[in-house]
């Protein structure tokens, strides 16, 4: 296992709607979460985000159980799903590294109360081989966990394979991203009946045709921050919920990184 901040973060280079395509190597922490529907083919419904070489954080919902789905495998080094290997300006990617799951956690209060506390992590059955397509994700530190770390107005980048057409369902094959501004949390008090953001969520969004959407859940909620070996991405959220039609200036809910982290280090390190 490998959970090194000098390592993690770097960048070689919409559930999206209004996103644009990633570049190759953009977003090296994301991964998919592929799961076992009884048909010949995995169906990849979530992603996530690498934290080390076996660890996989997403939310919650996304590793539930039903006689419907069972999760079995995460896959890195994606980007373009109808391509394997990659290729971008005659430079090609390795091929995608999929792994089986040794274990799997919840967050013991997922759901308690309903929709709260969207949190999970995955532990892989061998590590992943790093490289400049595959790399950790960092997590917050000191000077990223201030009050002022992420504020109002701020613009944060959500990416995954999601659906690109609410009217087709139709999901994207090029990873995409998208930035959504972080609003006041009674913004998104009226996503659900009865829903009040806990101090562990962040509202985002509510953009016309900007949101992220089914098959993002589960992927990272993303900042840039400056450190003393330069620009690095630190993960400050993860894909909660979000309303029934996607980019419709109604806002998204999103598991805030900071507020689970001794949660995650202590599931880590274990």
């Amino acid at each position: 296992m490998t959970l090194d901040v000098a390592e993690s973060g770097y960048s070689a280079s919409n559930r999206i709607i209004g996103g644009h395509d990633a570049a190759l190597e953009q977003f090296p922490w994301i991964v998919r979460l592929g799961y076992n529907t009884g048909d010949a083919e995995l169906d990849w419904m979530c992603g996530g985000a690498l934290l080390t070489d076996r660890h996989v954080v997403t939310a919650a919902h996304c590793v539930q159980t039903s006689d419907e789905y069972n999760l079995t495998t995460i896959r890195a080094g994606e980007h373009n799903t109808q391509t394997d290997r990659d290729c971008a300006l005659r430079v090609c990617a390795p091929a995608v590294q999929d792994r089986n799951i040794k274990s799997i956690k919840s967050h013991s209060q997922y759901n308690k109360p309903e929709y709260h506390n969207d949190l999970a992590l995955v532990v892989l059955d061998k590590p992943v081989q790093l490289n400049d397509y595959v790399l950790p994700i960092c997590l917050p530190r000191r000077e990223q966990l201030t009050p002022a770390a992420v504020r109002l107005g701020e613009p944060l980048v959500v990416a995954g394979w999601g659906t690109l057409n609410m009217t087709t369902e139709q999901r994207a094959t090029v990873l995409q991203y998208v930035a959504v501004p972080v609003l006041p949390p009674e913004r998104c008090n009226r996503v659900n009946q009865g829903f009040r953001l806990a101090s562990t969520e962040i509202c985002a969004g509510a953009t016309l045709n900007k949101d992220a959407c089914g098959g993002d859940s589960g992927g990272p909620m993303m900042k840039v921050f400056d450190t003393p070996d330069g620009p690095k991405t630190f993960l400050v959220g993860v894909v909660s919920f979000g309303p029934t039609i996607c980019g419709s200036k109604q806002p998204g809910v999103y598991t805030s990184v900071p507020h689970f982290l001794p949660w995650m280090l202590d599931n880590i390190v274990k």
